[in-house]
């Protein structure tokens, strides 16, 4: 199984070089991608969706070397709205200002502890780890959307439709916009799902109107 690569935020080179030493000896990533933040978060953020990475590890205190107008844990939402789901992690030497304002404590790692002693883990470990459970989901959001797409498009209802477009939404957040279906197909399953509603509306009328009429 090819190993992972994985991009580390930092405002202060040396710790980015601490991180890359820690992380190269662990054997555990193919590549260790090193980003200097920029200014404005935008621009950090283009940088990192074009990087092949399978996880995001950054500083919490991205401000430590000069003004910056976000945090780690901002950008780690920021980065969540364009790969859902996506492996996240907050390293910090102010644990806990970084555990009051993050949406979720389990991302939050201390730099001042390299070992984890609750689970007896490094934190390359617990990389590596949420890595193959978010491809083992990403696994399965493929097996259900092939197992749907199956199925015979006049048999299709109301509620296969939503969840085609559900799972490929998913698929398109968490991976990439090219791996989502065609647009093509796309436009035939909007058009299936407003026909199949407007259907399902249809017949709610006649329902109440007959309904009425027996009153």
């Amino acid at each position: 199984m090819p190993r992972p690569s994985i991009a580390y935020v930092d405002e202060q080179p040396d710790e980015r070089d601490n991180f890359f030493g820690d992380a190269y000896d662990s054997g555990l990533f193919e590549e260790i991608h090193l980003i200097a933040p920029n200014p404005d978060i935008d621009v950090t953020l283009a940088e990192l969706k074009e990087l092949k990475i399978e996880a995001l590890v950054t500083d919490f205190n991205l401000s430590a070397a000069g003004p910056l107008g976000y945090s780690g844990e901002e950008l780690v939402a920021r980065f969540l709205r364009i790969r859902n789901e996506f492996p996240c992690f907050i390293r910090t030497s102010w644990e806990e200002d970084a555990l009051r304002t993050s949406a979720d404590v389990n991302r939050v790692y201390s730099k001042n502890a390299r070992q984890d002693e609750r689970a007896g883990r490094t934190l390359f470990h617990r990389i590596e780890l949420q890595i193959q459970h978010y491809k083992k989901q990403i696994d399965r959001w493929r097996f259900e959307l092939d197992e749907l797409m199956a199925i015979e498009p006049a048999k299709r209802n109301a509620a296969h439709v939503e969840q085609i477009l559900e799972l490929d939404g998913k698929l398109e957040s968490s991976i990439g916009d090219d791996m989502g279906l065609p647009k093509d197909v796309k436009k035939s399953l909007f058009d299936v799902r407003d026909s199949l509603l407007e259907e399902t509306e249809l017949l709610v009328t006649e329902m109440k109107r007959a309904l009425d009429d027996k009153d």
